[in-house]
């Protein structure tokens, strides 16, 4: 890839990630409308990063971007925000890292370790998968992640007993990743048909 090809790709992965996290709530307003000449030169300074407010609630989403993500930086990069600075709190807030390369198995089991053990969410986009907003796609179903309220709601209402009896959607899918969803969150999937009738289905993270 030309690194004129490379800097568009920032461009667009930059653009669609930023509406995925307005989506989800959070206040873009300080990030948006950069031209690609400007996000050249923030490419060129390392100035890529951000660090975003919720509108509403009291949580935050701070995006890295880096090239390769192996164990040791990603330890380095926790360490950093969640540990030394402090930038991000692991009871609330989303760390999302934007990368040349797909994660491999070691790195999914990575993730999975530090939320499972240590609370610490991390999301990895592949810049590829960032060049189009999945969530525009006509295909693509309208997703929400349902409140604490909401899935207290949906397990009386189904007489639910046990969160294995809802179909699984893995944390890894690209909607998952798409909508910032966590392990043992549920979303509502809406999906209309060629008769122009919506379906409504449930799906947790796991």
């Amino acid at each position: 890839m030309s690194s004129s090809q490379y800097i568009i790709s920032l461009y667009n992965s930059r653009k669609n990630l930023i509406e995925l996290l307005r989506v989800q709530g959070f206040d873009v307003t300080d990030y948006e409308g950069f031209s690609i000449n400007e996000v050249d030169a923030m490419h060129t300074n390392s100035q890529l990063d951000m660090l975003l407010n919720h509108t509403t609630e009291t949580k935050k989403v701070y995006i890295k971007y880096a090239n390769h993500v192996r164990q040791n930086n990603l330890d380095v990069f926790v360490d950093d925000l969640f540990n030394t600075e402090n930038v991000l709190n692991k009871e609330t807030d989303i760390f999302i890292i934007v990368s040349d390369d797909e994660p491999n198995e070691c790195i999914m089991a990575k993730l999975e370790y530090l939320y499972d053990h240590d609370g610490v969410f991390i999301i990895i986009h592949n810049i590829r998968r960032l060049q189009y907003n999945i969530l525009s796609h006509q295909l693509t179903p309208t997703t929400r992640i349902l409140n604490n309220d909401e899935k207290k709601a949906l397990w009386e209402k189904y007489n639910i007993k046990d969160d294995t009896q809802l179909p699984e959607i893995s944390r890894f899918d690209p909607l998952a990743l798409a909508i910032g969803m966590k392990p043992r969150q549920v979303c509502e999937m809406i999906r209309n048909s060629s008769t122009a009738l919506e379906t409504t289905y449930y799906r947790i993270c796991v």
